[in-house]
């Protein structure tokens, strides 16, 4: 599998809430870091998190405009949203991608400035 086919796959598993086959597309001693938060290291670690979010979290979406890639590092551009009283509240963010032995060893994420839009 190449670099942009992983993370389409892993976008796509995100889109499904499906936190299984997400957290499989790490590697055991993988690393997952959202901007605002600490690394969460180890794929069983990252599928709880996933399983949490998909589970109790609010409506979100996210569009992929870019996935750059070069040798077994990936940037990847997107916007993502989350509904909060009838408005989502979206940002746009680029995530570093890290990718060893087939799966994403590193996935660090950056975000810029939120933005509301009514449903």
């Amino acid at each position: 599998m190449t670099v942009r086919s992983l993370v389409e796959e892993l976008i796509a598993a995100w889109q499904a809430n499906d936190a299984h086959r997400a957290a499989a597309f790490f590697a055991p001693d993988g690393i997952y870091h959202e901007s605002t938060g600490a690394n969460i290291v180890g794929r069983e670690a990252i599928y709880e998190h996933f399983q949490r979010f998909f589970r109790d979290g609010p409506a979100w979406r996210i569009d992929v405009d870019d996935i750059l890639v070069e040798g077994e590092r990936a940037a990847v551009s997107y916007r993502f949203a989350t509904a909060t009283s009838g408005a989502w509240k979206m940002r746009d963010g680029c995530a570093l991608v890290r990718y060893e032995g087939g799966l994403v060893s590193s996935w660090r994420e950056y975000h810029g400035e939120r933005k509301t839009e009514q449903e």
